[in-house]
């Protein structure tokens, strides 16, 4: 069996060739979740003397992924009842679902939830009924919310 010698210039090239191909589905991967996904958190009714006197009170969190928004095209908002959350995230696809991790503070977040750099806040899974989410590092403000099921909706 005779052996050809390539070269290291080919050898090169090809491991070059090859590695720059690896990336490329990464992107696209995450392109198919761009959008803005929305969540309105119920957390329950607050003051006056009576149910018919207390307030319903909301939390409102927006994820926008995708091009333009923010360094790492992700960003998450959580605005509403006693909450002021800006976090700067990325997006890690895994087969159907996009695990959203934290990645930074926005320039005007309220509170520091102590957050990890890369620590998966949530989980987004599609599925026949949509997407469905699955809480981890971000925690629900109110104990009847659920950790996982239809939380994260698809609004643009």
């Amino acid at each position: 069996m005779k052996t050809k010698f390539l070269g290291t210039k080919t050898i090169a090239l090809t491991i070059a060739a090859a590695a720059a191909a690896l990336p490329a589905a990464a992107p696209a991967q995450v392109a198919a979740w761009n959008g803005r996904y929305v969540w309105e958190e119920n957390v329950g009714r607050h003051g006056g003397t009576t149910p018919q006197d207390s307030i319903a009170a909301f939390i409102t969190y927006t994820l926008r992924v995708g091009p333009g928004n923010g360094p790492t095209g992700c960003t998450l908002n959580g605005q509403g009842f006693q909450t002021n959350k800006r976090i700067v995230c990325t997006v890690t696809p895994q087969g159907r679902s996009a695990i959203v991790k934290f990645y930074g503070y926005g320039p005007d977040n309220m509170f520091d939830d102590g957050y990890r750099r890369g620590q998966p806040l949530f989980t987004l899974t599609r599925g026949p009924r949509g997407v469905a989410t699955t809480l981890q590092a971000l925690q629900a403000s109110s104990r009847t919310t659920p950790r996982r099921g239809t939380l994260f909706r698809r609004a643009g």
